[in-house]
């Protein structure tokens, strides 16, 4: 989906300022002229959504899957360790790349937490089957509600890609 410019731009300040091996890596932004473009280190296999589902169980096994959700918390530590709130951790948001490594992407929705809880605007869509329940009743967001989201993934993990809360 198109993204709003500033939207956009906010992404990449976030992603210029948070470093460490477990978070996808921003090289350059081009703001010369529309499109604006954001330019990242190359996740060879896509999404971790896709690379699951394509698998579905034939080459990854269980111990696979623990280091794809450590690699993860890994990230989410450090996202943590500086106040962000990611807010939209799912398996569509992690990348796959080369020697089975694992990065959290997509900081689309990913706010400075002050107070230890980030209010949502109304309008605001919400990634529903993976945001915590407080959040969607209360649009309040804390590092809880990232855990929350972070259980889901574990189930996205561990099903191959199968959606929460089907049917």
């Amino acid at each position: 989906g198109s993204m709003d410019p500033k939207d956009f731009l906010r992404e990449a300040q976030i992603m210029k300022n948070l470093r460490h091996p477990k978070l996808i890596q921003l090289y350059a932004v081009c703001t010369l002229e529309d499109p604006i473009y954001i330019i990242t280190e190359l996740m060879s296999y896509g999404s971790l959504l896709e690379y699951l589902q394509k698998d579905a169980g034939s080459q990854i096994f269980l111990p696979h899957q623990v280091d794809m959700a450590a690699q993860v918390a890994s990230g989410m530590a450090y996202l943590e360790s500086q106040n962000y709130i990611h807010r939209d951790l799912a398996a569509r948001n992690v990348l796959v790349g080369e020697h089975s490594v694992y990065k959290v992407a997509d900081f689309g929705l990913a706010r400075v937490e002050n107070e230890n809880v980030y209010e949502a605007r109304p309008e605001t869509k919400l990634p529903v089957k993976w945001t915590a329940p407080e959040a969607i009743r209360y649009n309040k967001f804390s590092i809880k509600s990232d855990v929350w989201s972070f259980g889901i993934l574990l189930f996205e993990i561990i099903t191959y890609g199968k959606m929460p809360y089907a049917g």
